[in-house]
């Protein structure tokens, strides 16, 4: 009895410093699900001759290419977890969001206009817990041709969906969303399927923003079949005097495709990300359009220009380097959280799923994350 009583009092006595001398450290836990993520982005597609030249304006802009820079990012502001009265746990996400982007459309006939569209946004999303996960982005931004004096234009897009996780192989989505991407102001239902785990091989349809097969090679390369729309609306200085009404300094300039192809994803380390894709570029459509001439649509989309023309299709080519930074909070195959990851990517910049961890062969960091699931940060 006495060997047994003196080996409790020498495990008490070692459990009680050891656990005042873990609360002195005072450990500062992160507090957000969600890494500040920066995507720089870089595309080019080359020149091509206009293949209607009976209009004017396509004689003297004689060829079209395009020569965009890209950065955007998101940053968590605020978290927000807690208990529900049916004892789930839920948590909420508001996110900061930014984007600049310095187009360049390759008109040879004419002087180098440079594009520039900046805008800062919010992102909230909710975690119910259960299936589903509620997403609304509100993103004002303003365009403005800085090659020559002009005044900026103003402009907003949002974008609010609900998702729902059956399970990690299947989720659907259903929303609304304003965009300019399609060379127009459009409001578009969202409607998304995915089949598969995100962390995993899977297909996912997301209009009107993206269909994609990805697969995983291992836990570093990713490679997607993809068909993307890209485009915008842009202020366009009247410089050139391309518009007959040589009063009016600029008018808008709104640009449209569908890029087909296949992307590389590597990930070189938990901070970093770098890709490269390429394919070709159809259903190319360029127009130009006055303030003036569309004042009695505030709101309908746009339909009186003065110049619009289809382009031939051609080959493009676009890379870029996702950056990642901060800790969060583990979610290791929480379906959810990898859920509004996923949102992040097809509504912004298409950052490869950074935040969604791959399998990897060794299981050994896996089963340190499974581990580490099961401490409470709250708790501590």
């Amino acid at each position: 009895m006495l060997p047994v009583c003196k080996g409790i009092f020498l495990l008490l006595g070692f459990q009680l410093p050891a656990q005042s001398s873990f609360d002195s450290l005072k450990i500062k836990l992160p507090k957000h699900y969600f890494n500040t993520v920066i995507a720089v982005d870089a595309y080019r597609k080359k020149e091509v001759p206009f293949s209607d030249t009976s209009k004017a304006l396509s004689k003297r802009l004689k060829s079209y290419g395009i020569k965009q820079f890209y950065v955007n990012f998101y940053t968590p502001l605020a978290t927000k977890s807690w208990m529900g009265a049916d004892s789930i746990s839920k948590n909420s996400h508001l996110l900061l969001t930014g984007t600049f982007v310095s187009l360049r459309p390759v008109f040879s006939g004419i002087t180098d206009h440079n594009l520039v569209k900046f805008g800062i946004g919010m992102r909230y999303i909710y975690n119910t817990g259960k299936k589903g996960v509620w997403f609304a982005d509100v993103s004002p931004f303003l365009t403005r041709d800085v090659s020559s004096p002009s005044k900026p234009y103003y402009r907003l897009a949002s974008t609010f969906i609900y998702s729902q996780n059956e399970s990690p192989n299947f989720n659907w989505r259903l929303g609304i969303t304003k965009s300019f991407q399609w060379g127009n102001r459009y409001y578009l239902p969202f409607i998304g399927i995915r089949v598969g785990r995100l962390d995993k091989v899977n297909v996912s349809l997301q209009f009107p923003r993206s269909m994609s097969v990805n697969v995983p090679l291992n836990s570093k390369v990713i490679l997607s079949l993809y068909t993307r729309p890209q485009g915008g609306m842009y202020n366009f200085s009247n410089v050139d005097t391309l518009y007959f009404k040589s009063s009016d300094a600029t008018f808008h300039f709104t640009r449209y495709e569908l890029n087909s192809g296949l992307r590389v994803d590597v990930r070189a380390g938990s901070h970093i990300n770098f890709y490269l894709a390429s394919g070709l570029s159809s259903r190319n459509n360029i127009s130009f359009y006055s303030e003036g001439a569309n004042k009695n649509r505030p709101i309908a989309n746009y339909n009186t220009y003065f110049y619009k023309v289809s382009l031939p299709n051609s080959l493009y080519v676009n890379f870029g380097l996702v950056l990642v930074f901060g800790k969060t909070r583990s979610y290791y195959n929480e379906k959810n959280i990898y859920d509004a990851a996923d949102l992040n990517n097809v509504i912004g910049a298409p950052n490869g799923n950074i935040q969604v961890p791959l399998p990897a062969k060794n299981t050994s960091k896996q089963n340190l994350e499974s581990v580490r699931d099961l401490v409470d940060y709250n708790d501590i």
